[in-house]
């Protein structure tokens, strides 16, 4: 595509120093109202410990979800090996590429040399994500059932920090997002030949139910995992938040991480958490700090897959 006459086009390079000053200054910003990230007890071996062991639990939930994969790709998909390692490697490019997309995109590309039908692995991607958000948000409707008051008062809280006609306006940007992207689906060749294979792609798993409830039960596996290593994060610093409560609350949060508008979620998550937790008592400099560990934990993980990236590389062989 050509650039028009005295215009300029975003460079990808461009686009990520953007996301990533954008965050870094969102993050200030917090800091500078809450005070530097501070632990009660310190940067101990309990901490640390914590974190790794948030990194393992993050890592398996990758493994496992390469097992997801496998299974909505049905026969003939590539070994499931192969597939975690993309996984892991996918998360190292989510460090610097929009959240979840980036990660997805490589992974689908890679697999789709490898594949004889290219188009059947993009949608099984596309599954897989699916899948794998809807059980996270049937933890997050869980959580409000076990705990209502406390979903209750969180999302009161988090109204009343935020002004009303912000609420409006992100609820009408998100229903116009949606209906241009059905438009623009509708007149783009490639999209609509994208639905078709993801609409392939589900009859094919319909007409094998085991692997279908197998896939469905392995995506509440993955973001269960995911909700305990949050609760292994709290617990290592001490931070009196409850299961039922992370049940709710981690799907919102993992919400406002999704949007592609900072590296990684960088200062977006801290914010979503304070909003959150804003009425629970817990003071903010220690609710930065469990985001913050949270963002080390996802980089971590993020440069073991940088490793497998170097090392092996994303062919088949």
């Amino acid at each position: 595509m050509s650039t028009p006459p005295g215009g300029s086009r975003v460079t990808p390079r461009a686009r990520f120093l953007l996301r990533l000053v954008f965050g870094i200054c969102l993050l200030v910003l917090i800091l500078s109202r809450v005070g530097l990230p501070t632990l009660r007890r310190g940067l101990g071996p309990e901490t640390l410990a914590g974190v790794f062991g948030a990194a393992t639990l993050l890592l398996s939930s990758q493994a496992i979800a390469a097992l997801r994969w496998k299974l909505i790709m049905g026969q003939g998909s590539p070994p499931w090996g192969y597939l975690a390692r993309l996984y892991i490697i996918g998360g190292f490019f989510s460090l610097f590429l929009p959240t979840l997309v980036g990660g997805d995109a490589v992974r689908a590309l890679a697999a789709a040399r490898e594949n004889s039908r290219p188009g059947g692995v993009v949608a099984s991607v596309l599954l897989d994500r699916a899948m794998g958000m809807f059980a996270i948000v049937c933890y997050g409707l869980l959580g409000a059932a076990l705990a209502p008051e406390f979903a209750l008062r969180l999302v009161e809280g988090a109204r009343l920090k935020l002004p009303g006609t912000v609420l409006v306006l992100a609820g009408v940007g998100m229903i116009v997002a949606i209906v241009a992207a059905v438009w623009f689906a509708r007149g783009s060749p490639r999209l609509r030949e994208g639905l078709n294979d993801a609409l392939r792609a589900v009859r094919d798993l319909a007409r094998t139910p085991g692997s279908l409830l197998a896939a469905i039960a392995l995506g509440f596996v993955v973001q269960g995992l995911y909700i305990l290593l949050w609760l292994v994060l709290a617990r290592a610093i001490h931070l009196p938040l409850a299961a039922s409560t992370l049940l709710f609350a981690v799907p919102v949060v993992t919400a406002f991480a999704m949007l592609p508008i900072t590296l990684n979620g960088l200062g977006v998550r801290e914010g979503a958490w304070l909003l959150l937790l804003s009425g629970s008592g817990i003071p903010p400099s220690e609710i930065v700090t469990f985001s913050l560990l949270f963002f080390v934990t996802n980089l971590i993980t993020g440069l073991t897959g940088g490793l497998l990236f170097m090392v092996r590389g994303t062919s088949l062989n």
